[in-house]
């Protein structure tokens, strides 16, 4: 086991036990009725299951890389985490009740994140693209990257609308104006990530930024020559 494999594992078995832990506590604070997220109006069942779902996420994303199943670079799981601890903690702190721009600041640094994912699997897909086929440039790239993360913006607002209309409730839409908010911070989110991903393919090349991220357990577990000894 290399230096890099090793050190990811360690990671991954303290994400695995510390992250669960925490939303398993935000869960015990809302049923006790300590969240002041309740006071702000979010019914409790509301957040209760969010606290379960991304346990269920904190769960699933160490155990695959534990299991060499996949493997994200480190920076892309900082702000992934980041992300959904601040979606968990705002809720139940009644911060998208208390501020009105908070749900639309939350959208901008969540498209970032989905904006990164896309920008990783294009940069996989233009390694594993035959020598005839490519996205031109980096250029290319960052194109494709930014259609594809603004996409996501009314994909989520179309979900969010289909959550409330299949169970009956109104918890995740607030109104048009909310959507017509959420969607422009989107493409905030989009805009901010196209300067950085520029960047990060002019100083590294997109296949050196898709060697971090790897499927599969024989593009997991290599081992280095020095390793071998």
């Amino acid at each position: 086991m290399n230096i890099d494999e090793a050190r990811e594992r360690r990671i991954a078995w303290a994400m695995l036990i510390l992250c669960p832990l925490s939303m398993f506590a935000m869960f015990i604070y809302v049923t006790l009725g300590m969240a002041p997220g309740l006071d702000a109006g979010h019914p409790m069942i509301y957040l209760q299951i969010t606290c379960i779902l991304w346990a269920v996420v904190m769960t699933i994303v160490p155990m695959l890389r534990i299991l060499r199943y996949v493997a994200l670079p480190l920076w892309f799981i900082a702000i992934l985490y980041a992300d959904m601890y601040m979606y968990v903690v705002s809720l139940c702190q009644g911060l998208y009740m208390e501020l009105y721009w908070w749900a639309n600041f939350t959208h901008v640094i969540s498209t970032m994140v989905v904006t990164a994912i896309v920008l990783l699997a294009l940069c996989k897909a233009s390694t594993l693209c035959p020598p005839h086929v490519s996205f031109g440039s980096k250029g290319g790239i960052i194109t494709l990257m930014f259609f594809l993360g603004a996409a996501f913006g009314a994909i989520w607002e179309f979900s969010e609308g289909m959550t409330d209309l299949l169970s009956g409730f109104d918890y995740m839409i607030y109104g048009a104006i909310d959507n017509i908010g959420n969607l422009a911070a989107d493409i905030v989110g989009v805009i901010i990530m196209v300067p950085i991903a520029w960047f990060m393919l002019s100083r590294y090349g997109a296949a050196e930024i898709a060697s971090k991220f790897r499927i599969g357990r024989k593009n997991i577990d290599v081992r280095t020559p020095s390793s071998d000894v």
